[in-house]
């Protein structure tokens, strides 16, 4: 019996149909990449990309040029300033060169001109300050993948420049010389004359896409691992000290961002050491790290003193010691807020994010070193000021209808913390607790604080 077409069911016609002209399809592009491999000796002298493609014809603009169009808005939408963007550009040449070493093409010419590095850079930083990539394909009149090109090429350059390092040498940490100029720095900012700490520690979350089976297969771990259920986000846990001036000088990005501090911070290199080793040099004798709750006191880690019911010297302690503690949370501000593509979603594979991240932050660096930043005094007097205005307008307030993270007593002192959440998820028991009998850096500070009677200021 003959086969018959018309008694096939819908869907089985519709699909001989489909694949009936992807074959068509196949034959066509077969027969032109045929027809082009025969032709291929007439065609030296055509400039353009391969036979057939279209080139949109673009005008290369000076960064000059760009940023007297920009007028005032152009520090805003470089994040910094113009002088000191060429002496980036000229530490970052050489690694520029190599990055962007064009080839001779094996077809005809570069359409409109090679880019410049500088031009580059540019393209790279307006990217890196949350500038919208197809309004930098216009101002710098450059193509869609020659803005990422550039992006991923300055990320390279910057994280192989020895002059942008953390540390002198490239050091892991700052050596003693540097603990001792950082500790004078924090003095100054201290109202309880703390001279011995030389770092602030804290974790940020760097906020990303939900990572690809692709990545967490080559990760080996499952997306879930990328997700804080805190925050209800997908991205990386950030470990960063930092010094008096807001300088990054520590940093750790190897863990997903279910991961509590603690847990980061003794599995990792420095914390390891500190922690493990009794007999380490890393830091200072008598010196310290200072870092939130979610660490735990020893002879190089100070800490809060936590609870409610504390007495008047550990809480003054707490205060001073937030004093310090607040140059971390400013310096993660300042990276978010001049760096803008970190305020949504990393949109790139989860795989080049530590990678990204360390050259914002070598960048953030970089521009407080070239006075490129705003500080904000951190005297005691401002304290008091903040403290006793915000006081102030949350015991005016209705309690029923305003909902507040921080509840102040009538002394203006901490009474409760809202929607803490978990922080020790991962932690597998209870944290290891110092043995009291050990004089810690941390209580010769309580000791500093009650010999000089200072009180948590009131309103």
């Amino acid at each position: 019996m003959p086969f018959q077409a018309s008694r096939q069911p819908r869907h089985l016609r519709a699909l001989l149909k489909r694949q009936q002209r992807r074959r068509q399809e196949r034959l066509m592009v077969t027969a032109c990449v045929l027809d082009i491999l025969e032709n291929n000796n007439d065609c030296e002298d055509v400039i353009g990309r391969v036979i057939g493609s279209k080139n949109v014809p673009r005008i290369r603009k000076s960064v000059d040029d760009m940023w007297s169009e920009l007028g005032s808005c152009a520090r805003r939408a470089y994040r910094m300033r113009l002088d000191t963007l060429k002496r980036l550009h000229s530490i970052l040449e050489p690694f520029l060169k190599e990055e962007f070493d064009v080839k001779d093409r094996a077809r005809g010419k570069t359409p409109n001109g090679e880019i410049p590095t500088i031009l580059r850079l540019s393209a790279a930083i307006r990217f890196f300050a949350g500038g919208s990539i197809y309004d930098i394909m216009l101002s710098h009149g450059i193509g869609k993948q020659s803005v990422y090109n550039s992006a991923y090429g300055v990320v390279d350059a910057v994280n192989n420049c020895p002059s942008l390092d953390l540390n002198a040498d490239g050091a892991k940490f700052p050596s003693h010389e540097e603990q001792k100029i950082i500790a004078a720095g924090f003095r100054e900012k201290s109202g309880a004359d703390f001279d011995k700490i030389i770092l602030a520690l804290d974790g940020m979350l760097v906020w990303t896409i939900q990572p690809t089976q692709k990545d967490c297969r080559r990760l080996k771990m499952g997306a879930r691992v990328f997700h804080c259920y805190r925050k209800d986000k997908y991205g990386y846990l950030l470990l960063a000290g930092v010094d008096h001036k807001c300088r990054f000088r520590w940093i750790d990005i190897r863990h997903p961002s279910s991961t509590s501090d603690w847990v980061g911070w003794n599995s990792s290199e420095v914390g390891k050491e500190l922690t493990e080793d009794e007999d380490s040099d890393l830091v200072l004798p008598d010196h310290t790290l200072a870092g939130d709750n979610a660490f735990v006191e020893n002879m190089t880690m100070a800490t809060p003193i936590p609870g409610t019911k504390l007495s008047t010297v550990e809480d003054a302690y707490n205060f001073y010691l937030s004093q310090i503690r607040i140059t971390v949370e400013r310096a993660f501000g300042i990276l978010v807020h001049r760096w803008g593509i970190l305020r949504r979603p990393l949109t790139f594979s989860i795989l080049k994010v530590p990678a990204f991240l360390t050259c914002l932050i070598r960048l953030h660096n970089f521009c407080i070193d070239n006075g490129d930043s705003r500080h904000t005094p951190g005297q005691q007097r401002k304290d008091e000021r903040n403290i006793r205005r915000t006081a102030a307008r949350l015991r005016t307030s209705d309690k029923k209808t305003r909902q507040s993270a921080v509840f102040l007593d009538e002394n203006g002192i901490p009474s409760a913390l809202v929607g803490s959440g978990h922080h020790f998820r991962d932690c597998g028991g209870r944290r290891p607790i110092l043995d009291r009998v050990k004089i810690t850096p941390m209580r010769r500070m309580i000791q500093q604080v009650e010999d000089a009677d200072l009180r948590r200021p009131t309103f």
